[in-house]
């Protein structure tokens, strides 16, 4: 039985520190604001079955607030000028998330796109609810919401 349990733990092991080559994850590109850092509350029920968008105090109902200084100080975000975006994706093991918003005119729309990258075989599980802010989205314009 030890040699079944010993072999069982190092498989667990090599399958979850492989070594993926794993993307660095970064806050994101395009119309993402890339210095800006927004706060990490408790991942809900309720945050997880929405795609949000956040264009005032009154529906920024999880008291968020953004960083521009890599997460030392944490202030309210002012939402004259910004438009706050979020959307859950979760992975396994390894995990790194490519956040894309791309403003699109013609249609007037953005597409947040999320790409998940993920490797290993571990229980290890990783959620993130992709919180970032962008310029203040103009009125009339909609958000679509895809997750890869």
């Amino acid at each position: 039985m030890k040699p079944f349990v010993f072999i069982f733990l190092i498989a667990f092991f090599i399958s979850c520190e492989k070594d993926c080559n794993l993307p660095v994850q970064i806050i994101g590109i395009g119309e993402i604001i890339g210095n800006a850092r927004v706060s990490q509350p408790l991942i809900t029920w309720e945050m997880r079955n929405k795609e949000h968008i956040i264009r005032t105090d009154q529906e920024n109902v999880y008291d968020l607030k953004v960083s521009f200084d890599e997460g030392k100080t944490y202030d309210s975000i002012d939402f004259n000028k910004y438009t706050l975006l979020g959307k859950y994706a979760d992975g396994s093991c390894n995990v790194t998330f490519d956040r894309n918003v791309l403003k699109i005119s013609s249609e007037n729309k953005y597409l947040f796109r999320i790409k998940i990258y993920q490797c290993g075989t571990c229980k290890r599980h990783w959620e993130s609810m992709n919180w970032v802010l962008v310029p203040k989205i103009q009125v009339g314009y909609s958000v679509e919401f895809l997750v890869e």
